[in-house]
């Protein structure tokens, strides 16, 4: 199955959120504020990290009976130890939590940029319940160990009697922040536009999905504006 890395062209949705359930698949074994419930919870300061990395590092969601259609995922390193970092990647769908099929599996560059967020996209028609992760072979085999600090999936509809849901206030997270965070709502965002207190524009961007990680470290400290092609602004504090 072809996948790219890259934004996809229709617009897309997070799939997992506060009502999602997670749980572990495979043998794992993590340290106490490391375990698989961190993988999507938003948090990219969090982690899961798996010691028994022969098997892989697995996880599967369930969306609590909503069918979706899959068609990209965001993966993020974690902290630190880049040689742990996974560089294959399977995704399973299924729809009763037993039988799963393979929609996508593909090859994660190994970057040493810590918190650093990769997109790669799918072809996925049909929607499932269930989605089921595996992540394995390490950047590095010094250690024994695996480990991500945030996954989602992002799909352009959902099957069902759940609609996505409408646009809200535009979230940023955290804030204040250090240069890096992240921009959501519960529609496409659009058009990025960051500039300063004196209106210089440091950052320009666009997306196609609800959730947006940024990356400005580096920018001086003090007051910035963010603008969305849909008019909402906020204010963002660089420390």
């Amino acid at each position: 199955m072809l996948l790219l890395a890259g934004f996809s062209v229709n617009a897309q949705y997070a799939l997992f959120d506060s009502s999602s359930t997670i749980s572990a698949y495979g043998s794992v074994y993590s340290p106490t504020g490391e375990s698989y419930n961190n993988i999507i919870d938003g948090d990219v300061e969090t982690k899961f990290l798996d010691f028994n990395y022969y098997d892989g590092l697995g996880f599967t969601v369930d969306l609590n009976g909503y069918q979706t259609v899959a068609t990209s995922m965001d993966f993020t390193t974690a902290n630190d130890s880049a040689e742990r970092d996974p560089t294959v990647f399977e995704i399973f769908g299924s729809n009763d939590g037993s039988y799963f099929t393979s929609i996508a599996i593909g090859d994660i560059y190994c970057d040493p940029e810590r918190f650093y967020t990769t997109s790669y996209t799918f072809d996925n028609t049909q929607g499932y319940s269930y989605y089921r992760f595996i992540f394995s072979e390490q950047c590095n085999t010094i250690e024994s160990m695996i480990q991500i600090a945030e996954v989602q999936l992002f799909g352009t509809q959902w099957l069902g009697n759940k609609d996505f849901p409408k646009n809200e206030e535009m979230k940023v997270c955290p804030n204040p922040n250090n240069g890096n965070f992240t921009i959501s709502q519960n529609e496409a965002i659009g058009d990025i536009v960051i500039s300063d207190a004196l209106g210089k524009i440091v950052r320009q961007l666009d997306s196609n999905k609800s959730s947006q990680q940024i990356n400005i470290e580096g920018v001086e400290s003090g007051l910035y504006f963010l603008r969305t092609s849909d008019g909402s602004t906020k204010k963002l504090i660089i420390k």
